[in-house]
């Protein structure tokens, strides 16, 4: 018995050295978007894990720095960014996302893109369901800072509808 329990607790030790070779075990990503005060445009930067994203392109024999440093890579980091966040005025009409680029560093991706202000800013409508379609427990949040205030969207299992962000009473 006390061999069995032994080797239990090596076994667990062992786990928690090559906890990080397992991935995280939490689906999540953060994007901000913020006003550009030189080039007066919306900026809006997604992070994410490189290695989810790879799963969400199908190319996870790959590595994401490795992939995302090709023209193949960043057109389909683009694409599929494009694809799956969404971003409307205050009156529901969608802006025009234009992609800037994607990196990667250490383990996240980072996707770029901008869009032109709207002129009726009161509120805007946010849809992230970046990896949603790959992940059922992905978890996204969206912090928009505009006019000195700061608003958060949340989009998660249960929650996936878009979210109207509030500026103006």
């Amino acid at each position: 018995m006390r061999i069995r329990s032994t080797i239990l607790t090596a076994l667990a030790g062992l786990s928690l050295l090559t906890a990080p070779s397992w991935a995280h075990r939490m689906h999540a990503g953060v994007t901000e978007i913020a006003v550009n005060e030189r080039t007066q445009e919306l900026e809006i930067i997604h992070r994410i894990y490189g290695h989810d994203l790879m799963v969400a392109l199908d190319r996870t024999g790959l590595d994401a720095a490795t992939f995302l440093a090709t023209p193949e890579g960043l057109a389909a980091a683009g694409t599929y960014a494009g694809e799956t966040f969404r971003m409307a005025d205050t009156d529901g009409e969608l802006l025009a996302l234009s992609y800037v680029g994607a990196e990667a560093d250490g383990e996240f991706a980072w996707i770029y893109f901008s869009a032109a202000i709207p002129a009726r800013q009161a509120s805007f409508i946010v849809d992230n369901d970046l990896l949603a379609e790959t992940f059922d427990d992905q978890v996204m949040m969206t912090n928009l800072r505009f006019n000195s205030a700061v608003r958060t969207a949340m989009q998660g299992p249960g929650r996936r509808a878009p979210v109207r962000v509030r500026f103006s009473d």
